[in-house]
């Protein structure tokens, strides 16, 4: 994307570190607000609240793999296919790209597709990649990828940088070199984001980043949810792969198509995440009546890692999950593209 990106090293930049807040002691007798007080030793990280980081794949899944390439089976035709959805992922772009991830509501797994898909997008292009977590509460997303900012959206809105370096001192940024913004600093429970105050904040992104994927928060009627898919290239649209979900999913698209954002669902994918390792929901049936012969579904199969809820190591994703979040990203990536 010739003259879009500033230039400039970036490689070296690393996210400014976060003072942790200090300790609040219950109030006891005093009359005061009763507070959790922060145990010995500190506050525990996500990933210490759980007893061990599983693998994606089971074991023995794992080993024939191995079985497989030691005695030289072919896997020629998923190579051709990660080929041909990795070359989607990186062409060219006309100018930057906006990606809403959304779901009628939380709990649906938003901030873990947007972890995916931008941490796809990252992978195969050349150029730079934010992920936005637009979730007026305490959104995960920043969790999800593992990573901290110093900043937040509310902070960005109001220190209005004008070049690259200022702006980068904002974000935070894995060791892969996604980017990543949350919409409240960290720990932090915000107030409501209006979209005013999220457009001041990321309005100005678009000439630094050639894709941003941002995560919504839950539901679809509030202002700043429809500002951000009005303003939105393309749409994951996140939904359980439970009948319910499946049926209020369907609700929410009819819903869209009545207020406005037809145009969008041409350029809507499907997310259908299972979130049990045996689901009693029959999923292809659930694609079927979601996709309506239009819009893709792609089943994003339960994961143990993923499932764990802490920062997700890509390393340690199943192949059934890394091939969906890629197909995912080259579907969603490509609709993008045929928006003006």
């Amino acid at each position: 994307m010739p003259g879009a990106l500033a230039p400039g090293p970036i490689s070296g930049m690393a996210p400014q570190s976060v003072p942790e807040p200090p300790p609040v002691r219950p109030s006891g007798r005093d009359g005061g607000p009763e507070r959790f007080a922060t145990p010995p030793g500190g506050v525990p990280a996500p990933q210490d609240l759980v007893r061990r980081n599983p693998h994606g794949d089971p074991m023995a899944r794992r080993l024939g793999r191995g079985v497989r390439r030691a005695m030289g089976a072919s896997a020629a035709g998923q190579v051709r296919d990660l080929a041909r959805l990795t070359a989607q992922i990186g062409v060219p772009v006309p100018s930057s790209r906006r990606i809403a991830v959304t779901s009628i509501r939380g709990g649906a797994g938003k901030s873990t597709i947007t972890a995916l898909i931008a941490g796809v997008l990252r992978q195969y292009r050349p150029d730079r990649v934010l992920a936005i977590d637009a979730d007026p509460g305490l959104g995960s997303l920043a969790l999800r990828i593992g990573v901290s900012a110093p900043s937040s959206v509310r902070d960005l809105a109001a220190a209005r940088p004008h070049t690259w370096e200022e702006t980068a001192a904002h974000l935070g940024r894995t060791p892969e070199g996604l980017f990543v913004l949350p919409a409240a600093p960290k720990g932090a429970l915000a107030d409501d984001l209006d979209h005013a105050t999220f457009q001041h904040g990321t309005g100005r992104l678009g000439r630094y980043f050639s894709t941003t994927v941002i995560d919504c928060g839950g539901g679809l009627v509030s202002d700043l949810q429809r500002g951000i898919l009005h303003g939105a290239h393309a749409q994951v649209f996140v939904t359980p792969g439970t009948p319910d979900g499946a049926l209020s999913a369907r609700a929410a698209l009819n819903w869209m198509a009545l207020n406005g954002l037809g145009p969008l669902l041409q350029r809507t994918v499907i997310a259908l995440v299972s979130h049990t390792p045996n689901p009693d929901a029959d999923l292809d049936r659930a694609a079927r009546l979601l996709g309506s012969g239009t819009l893709p579904v792609t089943l994003l199969p339960f994961d143990r890692h993923l499932a764990a809820g802490i920062a997700i190591a890509p390393e340690r994703i199943s192949m059934p999950a890394q091939a969906a979040a890629t197909r995912l990203a080259a579907d969603v990536f490509t609709r993008s593209l045929s928006a003006s």
